[in-house]
Formats: structure tokens, C-alpha cells, sequence
């Protein structure tokens, strides 16, 4: 099945870092190198799983960090800024967690994961975190989740409700 072979590219690999463009969430396992046209090297991870659907990420104590969290102005001591523009990576609580999260250090390496309706999945990770993904089937759109990898064998898939019936 494509989508279990999909989610068995990212199991065992630990996640090494998250990004974001707008609404969509770029969680990279493993680690990779890739050479811009400019000469720039960039750490990305060898496989990516990029969420543009509902999902959470719950804790080991019970904490999640939610997919709506974008749309939540970061906390910040003192005084916060008038301004406040979701778009701008760093700007909303979604970012500053998962940056917290990553810069923690602890092992976050998928174990296992387990289907669920409408393309969803949950991925389960050492230490008892999960991230559960839950595509809206109410709405339509070309790409739900994606798995690509950032090495040489440019393997991709794509979920979306537009795609898989």
C-alpha cells in the first residue's frame, strides 16, 4: 500500500528539524545536505513529511502542540509586539514550540505509526510523543500530507482527498 510504504521512509529516523511556509509544516528526519545554485549548503533532513491538514503533536506529559497554534502570537516576556504577522516564521506559538522542541534535544525517532480514515495517520515516537494527522475530508484539496525525500533517489508521495479516493 503506497501510503504505508509512504510513513515506513520516515520510521527509525529521528527528527532533526521542523520549518514552515504559511500554513504548511515541514517535520525533516534524518539528515541531509543540499547544495543551492548559489553554492550555499543546507541541512534539510533526508526524508520530509510536509502537513498541510489538520494535526497535533501531543507530549509525553500530555502537552500538544496543534496545527491552529500558527495562528497564535508567540509568548514573549514583557510588553508583546503590536504588530503581528502569523506568516513570518518564528512570529506565532506553533514555531516557537516546535523550535523549543527541537532545540530540547531528546530523541524524537518514529517507532511505528497506524492508519486512520481519510488518509490520516498517527506516528507514533519513542517516549511516548505522537503526532496525529487528520485531513478534513470536508475539504478538498491537492495535497493533505506529503513524504518526499531530499536525496538522490527523489522518491515522493502525495495525499490529498483531490488525489486518493
Amino acid at each position: 500500500m503506497p501510503v504505508q510504504e509512504a510513513l515506513d521512509k520516515i520510521t527509525g529516523l529521528p527528527l532533526t528539524k521542523t520549518t514552515r511556509t504559511e500554513l504548511v509544516q515541514y517535520f525533516h528526519f534524518g539528515k541531509a545536505h543540499y547544495r543551492t545554485p548559489q553554492g550555499l549548503i543546507l541541512d534539510v533532513g533526508a526524508v520530509t513529511l510536509a502537513l498541510n491538514c489538520p494535526w497535533q503533536l501531543v507530549l509525553p506529559n500530555g502537552d500538544s502542540i496543534k496545527h491552529n497554534e500558527v495562528f497564535m502570537r508567540k509568548r514573549e516576556s514583557g510588553l508583546p509586539s503590536p504588530k503581528f504577522d502569523w506568516k513570518i516564521p518564528g512570529a506565532n506559538l506553533r514555531d516557537q514550540r516546535l523550535q523549543e522542541l527541537i532545540n530540547a534535544g531528546g530523541a524524537m525517532t518514529p517507532q511505528r505509526f497506524e492508519l486512520s480514515e481519510n488518509n490520516g495517520f498517527t506516528l507514533y515516537f519513542e517516549y511516548g510523543a505522537r503526532l496525529i494527522v487528520t485531513p478534513d475530508a470536508t475539504k478538498e484539496q491537492e495535497l493533505d500530507w506529503q513524504i518526499f525525500s531530499n536525496t538522490d533517489d527523489n522518491y515522493s508521495f502525495v495525499a490529498g482527498s483531490k488525489r486518493e479516493k
